[in-house]
């Protein structure tokens, strides 16, 4: 299945490889067709991106379940370490002391995790939402364009064409009044046409 940016990649392609219209400040024109097959190819590949974003936050769910377990392991390790210095009465005061610095020491690291694996989730997931924001932009943007090209192209032809007709009528009417009078002189027509 193509990706998004392939299919950016193809419009580009197709921008590339069409032909410019003269004297029109560099529009060119286009396939619509193909234009609009691009862009419903874009259309059916968003959940891809959707999905993209869903495995992120199923990831940041994994690395805060994998803090929390390496939390609890030093959380144990330091509570078997107390205890055992507990059980030894002539270090009674220093066990405490120490299976308190411990454990709070066990406490900060084990935030200091939960806190990074969520930052850095949140990124990952935001990251995401503006790649996903920017390609449907950027893809509005260029079928606007598209459009705008070719319509700017069907107005130039049918102004040229207009002029074209114009000139011929008025080319035609010149004629026939000048055979109209040539007539009229050599006696085959009482009156010149009207003009």
């Amino acid at each position: 299945m193509n990706t998004i940016e392939s299919i950016l990649n193809d419009i580009d392609e197709l921008l590339e490889d069409s032909w410019s219209l003269p004297l029109s400040g560099g529009r060119c024109v286009v396939d619509a067709e193909k234009v609009r097959d691009l862009i419903d190819s874009i259309r059916m590949n968003m959940p891809n991106e959707i999905k993209q974003a869903r495995a992120v936050v199923a990831d940041r769910n994994q690395i805060l379940s994998l803090a929390k377990g390496e939390a609890e392991a030093l959380i144990r390790k330091a509570e078997e370490r107390a205890k055992q210095l507990l059980e030894q009465e002539s270090i009674v005061r220093q066990a405490n002391a120490k299976a308190m610095a411990l454990l709070n020491d066990a406490s900060t690291r084990a935030q200091q995790m939960v806190d990074e694996a969520q930052k850095q989730a949140e990124q990952t997931v935001n990251e995401a939402q503006a790649k996903a924001t920017a390609i449907r932009t950027e893809a509005s943007t260029r079928s606007r364009e598209m459009k705008q090209a070719s319509y700017e192209f069907a107005e130039n032809i049918l102004r040229t064409s207009q002029e074209v007709v114009a000139k011929s009528l008025g080319n035609i009417t010149t004629t026939r009044q000048a055979l109209a009078q040539a007539a009229s002189q050599a006696g085959l027509r009482e009156e010149p046409l009207e003009k």
